[in-house]
């Protein structure tokens, strides 16, 4: 199960780049860009977001410029009241043009069968501009939550941001308050980042959680592919979907 989200989220970000960037108030070309760009995703205007990309578009996850206005069209669809923001961290001027770093938060809402459900979520990525167009862009970190009920369960996520091909690793949802007797459910996921899989829901199995929490032990795999962690929890009259990208380095 992924994030229901994932991927066209993750396409609308500027940058993250090396601590040693700069840091203060960005250049007047950055703000100018940064400033349009979240003006027309707030608009969920696909075309003037489109036209901030430069026609070789690529992303290390697989998808291109078409496909990237597809996945916003479907995500504005879902979430017909998504708002983001976008905050410049830190930049370099590279070759002719910039490398950059920035957090976006989005929020928004869906509802499914007369029930909302609220998306929280904060992503950060690699980009490199060139004669103010976004080339390449590379994912580092993505961390959502999607919510429904009158008390969703609160949990805490516990998983490092990167590993290594090959290396073991820990996924934990705890829920941040004892069951007392009640009974909670739940399940997990892991997937690999393919984008022929946004907004395709996988079936889940919920399992009864008698620790307080889902305690899973991955690897991960032999080569340098991003993976989707995902958990289901349910418990009393709400219910939460927590996300994590786990970046895999060589």
């Amino acid at each position: 199960m992924r994030s229901l989200f994932h991927g066209a989220l993750g396409i609308m970000l500027l940058g993250a780049a090396p601590a040693a960037l700069a840091q203060g108030t960005p250049p007047a070309p950055l703000t100018r860009f940064v400033s349009e760009f979240e003006g027309a995703a707030n608009r969920r205007d696909v075309k003037a977001v489109l036209a901030l990309y430069a026609p070789e578009f690529r992303h290390r996850d697989g998808y291109d410029r078409q496909s990237l206005g597809t996945y916003l069209e479907q995500l504005w669809t879902r979430f017909p009241n998504l708002t983001s923001r976008t905050e410049v961290l830190s930049w370099q001027p590279q070759g002719n043009g910039w490398s950059v770093e920035t957090r976006t938060t989005l929020q928004g809402t869906e509802t499914l069968q007369d029930r909302p459900f609220t998306l929280k979520a904060t992503l950060r990525s690699r980009q490199y501009l060139e004669q103010g167009r976004i080339l390449r862009q590379e994912t580092l970190a993505e961390e959502s939550q999607l919510s429904a009920g009158r008390q969703p369960p609160a949990v805490t996520v516990q998983l490092p941001p990167t590993v290594r091909v090959g290396q073991p690793f820990a996924f934990d949802v705890i829920l941040q308050e004892p069951l007392r007797g009640e009974q909670a459910l739940g399940s997990a996921q892991v997937e690999p980042v393919k984008p022929a899989q946004y907004f395709r829901p996988t079936p889940l199995n919920l399992e009864v959680l008698p620790s307080g929490g889902l305690f899973k032990v991955g690897k991960a795999p032999a080569l340098p592919q991003d993976q989707w962690l995902s958990a289901l929890v349910v418990r009393g009259e709400g219910m939460i979907l927590v996300s994590r990208r786990l970046v895999v380095r060589p």
